[in-house]
């Protein structure tokens, strides 16, 4: 019985660390992003009006190409950009409708390198969400560097989250996925 206890310990603890490097290696909003090159490409995991408003400024920007994953397939292209205050971009946007989940994403961003001869990726997404984003989009892209490019909502997390009051919830939430992702053979999350 006394086993039970020290491995019911053990992992406790092991979670404890686990979760202190998960925060430690959060992105901040004081980082400088590189620039995206005309070469690389963008992909915008859907999740908020943020990150798809960020990836088609950076379209703007770069001239690089654009994917945006995880649609709804009954969202129109103009909803979404109009949510996000984005106009409609002349080039170079494409559009995935069949990820559910990040994982999904991943494997529809693979496809689109692949088609698109891609050697470098930025990845928009939420700066919780990134370390489990870059996990998943790493192992479903090898030999592609993936450039992390976090979006930090003004409200109600971000850079101070954790003074918001759900701001532990959300990243306590994101590290239970990590951890999931991390170890599990199931691309499901």
């Amino acid at each position: 019985m006394r086993w039970l206890g020290r491995c019911f310990i053990a992992g406790f603890v092991a979670l404890a660390v686990g979760f202190g490097l998960f925060v430690w290696t959060l992105p901040s909003a004081r980082e400088p992003l590189p620039a995206v090159a005309a070469e690389d490409g963008i992909v915008v995991p859907t999740g908020g009006p943020q990150r798809i408003g960020t990836g088609v400024a950076l379209l703007a920007e770069s001239g690089a190409r654009l994917l945006i994953t995880g649609i709804n397939p009954d969202v129109s292209l103009d909803a979404v950009l109009a949510e996000a205050g984005q106009p409609r971009p002349a080039c170079c946007l494409d559009l995935d409708r069949s990820a559910v989940n990040t994982a999904g994403n991943a494997d529809a961003a693979s496809k689109w390198a692949a088609r698109h001869d891609l050697r470098r990726i930025h990845l928009v997404t939420s700066w919780y969400h990134m370390p489990r984003s870059r996990l998943l989009f790493t192992r479903a892209l090898p030999g592609i560097t993936i450039i992390p490019h976090p979006v930090f909502a003004s409200a109600p997390h971000g850079e101070r989250w954790w003074l918001a009051p759900g701001g532990w919830r959300v990243v306590l939430v994101e590290y239970g996925k990590y951890v999931w992702a991390l170890f599990s053979p199931w691309d499901t999350v």
